[in-house]
């Protein structure tokens, strides 16, 4: 029990003093209970584990996108596949082929498609990168250079940067 926690032990002929003292040590208690209710920024890169972001989106939609924007290979102009996201970064992209996209149906992958663990790894490495508060998600901040990054990959106000909008709206909770 608390009262034996701080070594207040009571009998039936308890004395004012231990009462007093046992409802201070309550009092005290509550007030520190009640005083923990401080905030902690979590940065930038933090997002909620419980929302899920449309799987089918991205595999038909996103990932093509960020191999059409050379993510993972350099931009071909000098820069090398070593500087991207293929090899050096913790958001690692696999390339693979023939990309979930070349079956898709619209934003629909066909039920029974199998999807490959490299566009899963791609798909849960993105996930990671992305917030339903789109301005707080690496995955847009970093390209479109509101965040730091090696180069701007697209502007804010580009059909890429509207594609990671509509993917944060595109989302379940569990």
């Amino acid at each position: 029990m608390l009262a034996e926690a701080y070594g207040l032990r009571f009998s039936r002929g308890r004395s004012v003093r231990d009462k007093r003292s046992w409802k201070l040590a309550t009092v005290v208690l509550l007030l520190v209970a009640l005083g923990c209710n401080e905030t902690v920024d979590p940065g930038e890169d933090f997002s909620v584990p419980d929302v899920i972001f449309d799987a089918s989106f991205f595999y038909c939609r996103v990932e093509p996108m960020i191999f059409q924007q050379s993510c993972g290979g350099g931009n071909g102009a000098g820069e090398s596949s070593a500087s991207c996201h293929h090899t050096q970064t913790s958001y690692r992209l696999v390339d693979y082929s023939p990309l979930v996209a070349d079956g898709c149906t619209g934003d629909i992958v066909p039920s029974g498609v199998a999807i490959p663990g490299q566009a899963q790894q791609n798909y849960q490495r993105a996930q990671a990168k992305m917030n339903r508060d789109v301005n707080r998600a690496a995955l847009f901040a970093k390209p479109t250079g509101i965040a730091t990054h090696p180069r701007v990959i697209f502007e804010e106000d580009s059909p890429e940067a509207d594609l990671i909008r509509e993917w944060a709206t595109n989302f379940s909770t569990q």
